[in-house]
């Protein structure tokens, strides 16, 4: 297949864009590509992308102090909050609970939300969509609680424990 751009190169990337609602896909070669500022993986995007997260970064370092200064340290990786701040990179996957309260704001206003709504890697489904019901029961817990409808709370509360026990006996056969 040849390029679309300039018709003489053969085409190396696919390129796909969405123009007001309508879904377009080019074949480009390489030197279209980076004309219009797109190459092979993530790595044209990743300085702007940086650029965006620092930014943001920064707006909740000046909008107050709390959170995220230096006391914060992932307990996996050390890495500290402040060290994410200056470089935009986590350490490991640990460093998403060590810096939970400080990187959901900054994730909703970047994706629109928190939770994962792509695909998940081939055998995860199931324990992804366990721990997603256990987080939905134990917000809806709290609520019932809240509200002092203990009734609703104890079913809740052995929903919970059901599902957690389902979830440790699965891992027992898979060690």
């Amino acid at each position: 297949m040849r390029c679309e751009e300039c018709g003489r190169r053969p085409a190396s990337i696919r390129y796909t864009e969405m123009v007001d609602g309508q879904l377009r896909t080019w074949g480009l070669c390489e030197e279209c590509s980076r004309t219009r500022g797109v190459g092979p993986g993530l790595s044209s995007l990743a300085g702007p992308l940086v650029n965006i997260l620092m930014g943001l970064l920064e707006d909740a370092a000046a909008a107050g102090g709390g959170p995220g200064d230096d006391a914060d340290v992932c307990p996996q990786c050390g890495l500290s909050y402040a060290e994410f701040r200056r470089t935009g990179r986590l350490g490991c996957g640990e460093c998403y609970g060590a810096f939970e309260e400080e990187l959901l704001p900054l994730l909703r206003r970047i994706h629109g939300g928190t939770e994962h709504v792509g695909g998940f890697p081939p055998g995860q489904e199931e324990r992804i969509e366990s721990r997603r019901e256990l987080r939905r029961l134990r917000t809806e817990l709290a609520q019932a609680v809240r509200r002092e409808d203990y009734e609703r709370a104890a079913e809740l509360r052995d929903a919970i424990r059901g599902l957690e026990d389902c979830r440790l006996e699965k891992s027992d056969v898979d060690a």
